[in-house]
């Protein structure tokens, strides 16, 4: 079964240097380090975990997308929303987010999870499998490389 990236945006594809508030683009360096893993790692495919997934984003990250030369189809699925769940803690969401989806796909067992906010997913899947990344600098070259080798040492079993 192909490896799959958990992917959040902002903060991951979008770096927010502190004082920053310009509209939303993807950054192109951290751009450069996420397509560094897409071409170390075939067949991967992507499954949002980002709230750009949700139906009042979803043009702005196509528009984005493309801009940036990803086929639309690498963005496999998305992670189930939770938000009017209210047996659904707010705090740890993506991270019982991203559970639930791996529950639902017990074939895929080669997985990273690329994220900003660490408190909402560490304590539900731990951090095994993460790679954190600072807000204001988004995904870098050093991330790309741990999230490659963790979808290379071909881990077995969700949390």
């Amino acid at each position: 079964m192909f490896p799959i990236i958990f992917l959040d945006i902002d903060g991951v594809l979008i770096a927010y240097p502190e004082g920053d508030h310009t509209p939303p683009q993807f950054t192109p360096r951290c751009v450069d380090a996420f397509r560094s893993i897409l071409q170390a790692v075939p067949g991967v495919r992507v499954v949002l975990s980002s709230t750009w997934r949700l139906p009042r984003h979803v043009n702005r990250l196509h528009e984005q997308w493309l801009a940036h030369g990803f086929p639309l189809s690498l963005a496999w699925d998305g992670t189930p929303d939770t938000r009017e769940d209210r047996e659904v803690s707010p705090l740890y969401r993506r991270g019982l987010e991203i559970q639930s989806w791996l529950e639902s796909h017990p074939e895929i067992t080669r997985w990273v999870a690329l994220d900003d906010e660490r408190l909402a997913i560490e304590p539900i899947i731990g951090n095994e499998r993460c790679i954190f990344t600072n807000p204001a600098r988004g995904l870098t070259p050093d991330g790309a490389e741990r999230a490659i080798e963790i979808l290379e040492r071909r881990l077995t079993g969700n949390p």
